[in-house]
Protein backbone atom coordinates (compact mmCIF):
# COMPACT_ATOMS: atom_id res chain seq x y z
CA UNK A 1 0.00 0.00 0.00
CA UNK A 2 1.60 3.44 -1.24
CA UNK A 3 -0.02 6.74 1.08
CA UNK A 4 -0.06 9.68 -0.46
CA UNK A 5 2.07 12.61 1.01
CA UNK A 6 -0.65 15.35 0.20
CA UNK A 7 -3.53 12.85 1.79
CA UNK A 8 -0.94 12.67 4.87
CA UNK A 9 -0.84 16.24 4.95
CA UNK A 10 -3.91 16.73 4.76
CA UNK A 11 -5.02 14.13 7.96
CA UNK A 12 -2.26 15.66 9.88
CA UNK A 13 -3.03 18.99 9.59
CA UNK A 14 -7.01 18.17 10.35
CA UNK A 15 -5.60 16.00 13.90
CA UNK A 16 -3.71 18.93 14.97
CA UNK A 17 -5.78 21.77 14.20
CA UNK A 18 -9.00 19.47 15.20
CA UNK A 19 -10.71 22.06 12.11
CA UNK A 20 -11.27 21.36 8.76
CA UNK A 21 -11.77 25.02 7.95
CA UNK A 22 -8.49 25.86 10.19
CA UNK A 23 -6.54 23.08 8.19
CA UNK A 24 -7.85 24.23 4.58
CA UNK A 25 -6.32 27.62 5.30
CA UNK A 26 -3.39 26.46 6.57
CA UNK A 27 -3.26 23.73 3.38
CA UNK A 28 -3.94 27.10 1.19
CA UNK A 29 -7.15 24.81 -0.39
CA UNK A 30 -10.44 24.72 -0.24
CA UNK A 31 -12.17 22.95 2.67
CA UNK A 32 -14.00 20.38 0.02
CA UNK A 33 -11.00 19.38 -1.30
CA UNK A 34 -9.38 18.76 2.13
CA UNK A 35 -12.31 16.72 3.33
CA UNK A 36 -12.07 14.78 -0.66
CA UNK A 37 -8.49 13.72 0.76
CA UNK A 38 -9.47 12.88 3.71
CA UNK A 39 -12.00 10.38 2.32
CA UNK A 40 -9.64 8.96 -0.53
CA UNK A 41 -7.03 8.13 2.15
CA UNK A 42 -9.35 6.15 4.38
CA UNK A 43 -10.80 4.58 1.60
CA UNK A 44 -6.98 3.71 0.52
CA UNK A 45 -6.48 2.47 4.15
CA UNK A 46 -9.70 1.29 4.59
CA UNK A 47 -10.45 2.55 8.38
CA UNK A 48 -12.40 5.44 9.74
CA UNK A 49 -10.09 8.22 11.24
CA UNK A 50 -12.31 11.12 12.07
CA UNK A 51 -15.72 11.25 14.21
CA UNK A 52 -17.84 14.22 14.27
CA UNK A 53 -19.51 14.78 17.65
CA UNK A 54 -22.15 17.84 17.89
CA UNK A 55 -19.53 19.84 15.96
CA UNK A 56 -16.25 18.91 16.98
CA UNK A 57 -13.60 16.50 15.81
CA UNK A 58 -11.81 13.93 16.70
CA UNK A 59 -9.53 10.93 16.16
CA UNK A 60 -11.22 7.62 16.19
CA UNK A 61 -8.86 4.38 17.18
CA UNK A 62 -6.87 3.82 13.78
CA UNK A 63 -6.29 7.92 13.58
CA UNK A 64 -4.56 7.79 17.03
CA UNK A 65 -2.63 4.97 15.82
CA UNK A 66 -1.77 6.05 12.59
CA UNK A 67 -0.98 9.55 13.42
CA UNK A 68 2.73 9.18 14.90
CA UNK A 69 3.78 7.49 11.88
CA UNK A 70 2.52 10.25 9.49
CA UNK A 71 4.22 13.02 11.23
CA UNK A 72 7.17 10.96 11.12
CA UNK A 73 7.10 10.03 7.72
CA UNK A 74 6.06 13.54 6.62
CA UNK A 75 9.07 14.99 8.57
CA UNK A 76 11.13 12.96 6.05
CA UNK A 77 9.41 14.00 3.05
CA UNK A 78 9.66 17.48 4.23
CA UNK A 79 13.67 16.87 5.46
CA UNK A 80 14.15 15.54 1.80
CA UNK A 81 12.76 18.15 0.17
CA UNK A 82 14.06 21.00 1.75
CA UNK A 83 17.54 19.21 0.62
CA UNK A 84 16.61 19.24 -2.41
CA UNK A 85 15.49 22.62 -2.49
CA UNK A 86 19.09 23.94 -0.95
CA UNK A 87 20.73 22.35 -3.84
CA UNK A 88 18.94 24.71 -6.00
CA UNK A 89 19.46 28.71 -6.83
CA UNK A 90 18.12 30.20 -3.68
CA UNK A 91 15.92 32.84 -5.52
CA UNK A 92 14.55 30.46 -8.54
CA UNK A 93 11.21 31.53 -9.20
CA UNK A 94 9.13 29.45 -11.09
CA UNK A 95 6.13 31.04 -12.99
CA UNK A 96 3.47 29.34 -14.92
CA UNK A 97 0.90 30.99 -17.51
CA UNK A 98 -0.44 30.73 -20.79
CA UNK A 99 1.55 32.00 -24.04
CA UNK A 100 -0.56 35.22 -24.43
CA UNK A 101 -0.72 36.14 -20.76
CA UNK A 102 3.73 35.61 -21.05
CA UNK A 103 3.38 38.44 -24.27
CA UNK A 104 1.45 40.25 -22.89
CA UNK A 105 1.32 41.14 -19.29
CA UNK A 106 4.43 39.56 -18.20
CA UNK A 107 7.16 42.06 -19.48
CA UNK A 108 6.64 44.33 -17.09
CA UNK A 109 6.17 42.77 -14.03
CA UNK A 110 9.28 40.71 -14.43
CA UNK A 111 11.39 44.02 -14.83
CA UNK A 112 9.87 45.05 -11.40
CA UNK A 113 10.28 41.96 -9.45
CA UNK A 114 14.33 42.17 -11.39
CA UNK A 115 14.76 45.70 -9.66
CA UNK A 116 13.53 44.94 -6.71
CA UNK A 117 15.93 41.42 -6.46
CA UNK A 118 18.91 41.63 -8.93
CA UNK A 119 19.51 37.76 -8.26
CA UNK A 120 16.54 36.20 -8.66
CA UNK A 121 16.35 33.57 -11.23
CA UNK A 122 13.60 33.21 -13.61
CA UNK A 123 11.92 29.96 -14.80
CA UNK A 124 8.48 30.51 -16.66
CA UNK A 125 6.19 27.74 -18.13
CA UNK A 126 4.12 28.16 -21.08
CA UNK A 127 1.16 25.83 -21.70
CA UNK A 128 -2.93 25.87 -21.82
CA UNK A 129 -4.57 26.07 -18.26
CA UNK A 130 -5.97 22.97 -17.26
CA UNK A 131 -1.40 21.35 -17.45
CA UNK A 132 -0.41 24.33 -15.35
CA UNK A 133 -2.60 24.37 -12.51
CA UNK A 134 -1.84 21.04 -12.32
CA UNK A 135 1.44 21.36 -12.27
CA UNK A 136 1.07 24.00 -9.69
CA UNK A 137 -0.91 21.27 -7.44
CA UNK A 138 1.86 19.18 -8.13
CA UNK A 139 4.59 21.28 -6.62
CA UNK A 140 6.50 21.47 -9.69
CA UNK A 141 5.64 25.78 -10.20
CA UNK A 142 5.83 28.10 -7.62
CA UNK A 143 2.89 30.67 -8.86
CA UNK A 144 0.43 30.57 -11.58
CA UNK A 145 -1.42 33.45 -13.43
CA UNK A 146 -3.81 32.21 -15.84
CA UNK A 147 -7.70 31.75 -16.54
CA UNK A 148 -9.55 28.50 -15.53
CA UNK A 149 -8.30 27.97 -11.93
CA UNK A 150 -9.35 24.58 -10.54
CA UNK A 151 -12.77 24.63 -7.28
CA UNK A 152 -9.52 23.33 -4.95
CA UNK A 153 -7.09 25.17 -5.69
CA UNK A 154 -7.28 28.64 -3.44
CA UNK A 155 -6.83 31.79 -5.81
CA UNK A 156 -7.87 35.20 -6.46
CA UNK A 157 -8.99 36.72 -9.20
CA UNK A 158 -7.04 39.86 -10.56
CA UNK A 159 -8.53 40.29 -13.85
CA UNK A 160 -11.76 40.48 -15.75
CA UNK A 161 -10.97 40.87 -19.75
CA UNK A 162 -13.54 40.24 -22.08
CA UNK A 163 -12.86 37.44 -25.05
CA UNK A 164 -13.47 38.88 -28.37
CA UNK A 165 -13.97 37.73 -32.46
CA UNK A 166 -11.50 39.59 -34.43
CA UNK A 167 -10.52 40.22 -37.98
CA UNK A 168 -8.21 42.07 -40.00
CA UNK A 169 -9.44 45.59 -40.81
CA UNK A 170 -7.98 45.28 -44.77
CA UNK A 171 -10.13 41.43 -44.91
CA UNK A 172 -13.24 40.90 -45.38
CA UNK A 173 -12.78 37.22 -44.16
CA UNK A 174 -15.43 37.57 -41.34
CA UNK A 175 -18.00 37.99 -43.73
CA UNK A 176 -17.45 34.31 -45.18
CA UNK A 177 -19.68 31.00 -44.92
CA UNK A 178 -18.55 28.86 -43.07
CA UNK A 179 -16.22 31.13 -41.16
CA UNK A 180 -12.62 30.36 -41.00
CA UNK A 181 -10.91 30.28 -38.03
CA UNK A 182 -7.35 30.40 -36.54
CA UNK A 183 -7.47 29.08 -33.16
CA UNK A 184 -5.11 27.85 -30.17
CA UNK A 185 -4.48 23.35 -30.44
CA UNK A 186 -6.67 21.32 -28.38
CA UNK A 187 -6.51 21.90 -24.92
CA UNK A 188 -7.24 25.42 -24.87
CA UNK A 189 -9.73 26.82 -22.98
CA UNK A 190 -10.26 29.45 -25.93
CA UNK A 191 -10.74 26.97 -28.06
CA UNK A 192 -13.71 25.04 -26.45
CA UNK A 193 -15.66 28.51 -25.88
CA UNK A 194 -15.34 29.67 -28.78
CA UNK A 195 -16.31 26.76 -31.23
CA UNK A 196 -19.23 26.00 -28.18
CA UNK A 197 -20.17 30.03 -29.02
CA UNK A 198 -20.97 29.52 -32.73
CA UNK A 199 -22.34 26.00 -32.75
CA UNK A 200 -24.89 27.10 -30.14
CA UNK A 201 -25.78 30.44 -32.29
CA UNK A 202 -25.48 27.88 -35.40
CA UNK A 203 -23.26 29.99 -37.23
CA UNK A 204 -20.87 27.73 -39.62
CA UNK A 205 -17.38 27.50 -38.88
CA UNK A 206 -14.11 25.63 -40.21
CA UNK A 207 -10.64 25.63 -38.28
CA UNK A 208 -8.45 26.45 -41.17
CA UNK A 209 -5.20 27.37 -38.91
CA UNK A 210 -4.33 25.89 -35.82
CA UNK A 211 -0.86 27.03 -33.26
CA UNK A 212 0.66 26.64 -29.85
CA UNK A 213 1.70 29.85 -29.55
CA UNK A 214 -0.22 33.72 -29.43
CA UNK A 215 2.53 34.57 -32.05
CA UNK A 216 1.32 32.16 -34.87
CA UNK A 217 -2.52 33.13 -33.68
CA UNK A 218 -1.53 37.01 -34.17
CA UNK A 219 0.17 36.03 -38.24
CA UNK A 220 -2.80 34.21 -38.92
CA UNK A 221 -5.48 37.08 -38.35
CA UNK A 222 -2.87 39.47 -39.31
CA UNK A 223 -2.63 38.46 -42.68
CA UNK A 224 -6.42 38.46 -43.32
CA UNK A 225 -6.80 34.19 -43.27
CA UNK A 226 -8.95 33.72 -40.28
CA UNK A 227 -11.46 35.39 -37.76
CA UNK A 228 -9.98 34.53 -33.81
CA UNK A 229 -10.74 34.77 -30.42
CA UNK A 230 -8.41 37.24 -28.30
CA UNK A 231 -8.67 38.82 -25.22
CA UNK A 232 -8.63 42.95 -25.87
CA UNK A 233 -5.47 43.38 -24.32
CA UNK A 234 -3.31 41.22 -26.41
CA UNK A 235 -5.29 43.06 -30.34
CA UNK A 236 -3.52 45.26 -32.68
CA UNK A 237 -4.26 48.89 -33.66
CA UNK A 238 -4.66 46.39 -37.62
CA UNK A 239 -7.82 44.08 -35.89
CA UNK A 240 -11.22 44.95 -36.13
CA UNK A 241 -13.84 43.82 -33.38
CA UNK A 242 -16.75 41.93 -34.71
CA UNK A 243 -19.77 41.50 -32.73
CA UNK A 244 -23.79 40.49 -32.42
CA UNK A 245 -24.09 42.99 -35.66
CA UNK A 246 -21.35 41.30 -37.68
CA UNK A 247 -22.96 37.84 -37.05
CA UNK A 248 -20.78 37.06 -34.02
CA UNK A 249 -21.94 35.92 -30.47
CA UNK A 250 -20.82 37.36 -27.66
CA UNK A 251 -18.10 35.51 -26.33
CA UNK A 252 -18.62 36.54 -22.02
CA UNK A 253 -15.47 37.34 -19.83
CA UNK A 254 -12.29 35.49 -18.99
CA UNK A 255 -10.99 35.74 -15.39
CA UNK A 256 -7.52 36.33 -14.78
CA UNK A 257 -6.39 34.31 -11.26
CA UNK A 258 -3.45 34.09 -9.05
CA UNK A 259 -2.28 31.42 -6.90
CA UNK A 260 1.42 31.09 -5.19
CA UNK A 261 2.39 28.46 -2.46
CA UNK A 262 5.19 30.18 -0.34
CA UNK A 263 3.16 33.26 1.54
CA UNK A 264 5.73 34.63 3.51
CA UNK A 265 6.41 38.50 3.02
CA UNK A 266 9.90 38.63 2.14
CA UNK A 267 9.39 35.16 -0.08
CA UNK A 268 10.09 35.75 -4.24
CA UNK A 269 6.12 34.60 -4.85
CA UNK A 270 4.99 37.25 -2.26
CA UNK A 271 6.94 39.49 -4.10
CA UNK A 272 5.68 38.27 -7.77
CA UNK A 273 2.32 38.23 -6.13
CA UNK A 274 1.96 41.86 -5.27
CA UNK A 275 3.84 43.28 -8.50
CA UNK A 276 1.18 41.30 -10.08
CA UNK A 277 -1.80 42.94 -8.14
CA UNK A 278 -0.41 46.36 -8.83
CA UNK A 279 0.09 45.71 -12.36
CA UNK A 280 -3.49 44.70 -13.00
CA UNK A 281 -4.91 47.54 -10.12
CA UNK A 282 -3.58 49.98 -12.45
CA UNK A 283 -4.17 48.20 -15.94
CA UNK A 284 -6.33 50.79 -18.10
CA UNK A 285 -9.78 49.12 -18.69
CA UNK A 286 -10.28 47.54 -22.28
CA UNK A 287 -13.82 46.71 -23.54
CA UNK A 288 -12.73 46.43 -27.50
CA UNK A 289 -10.34 47.18 -29.88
Amino acid sequence: MDLDTSQLRAFVTVAELRSFSRASLQLNRVQSAVSQLIQRFEANISAKLFVRERGRISLTAEGEALLPYAIKMLAINDEAAGMLRRSQPTDCLRIGTSDTYAACFLPAMLAVCREANSNLQIELHCGYSEKIWGDFACGDLDVVLTQSCPADIMSETLHIEPLQWVCSKASDVHMANPVPLALFTRGCADRDLAVKTLAKAKKDYAICYQSTSQAGILAAVSSGMAVSAMVASTQTPSFRYLDESDGYPALGNLEISLAYHDHRDDSATSVFANVARYYFKTLPKRTHA
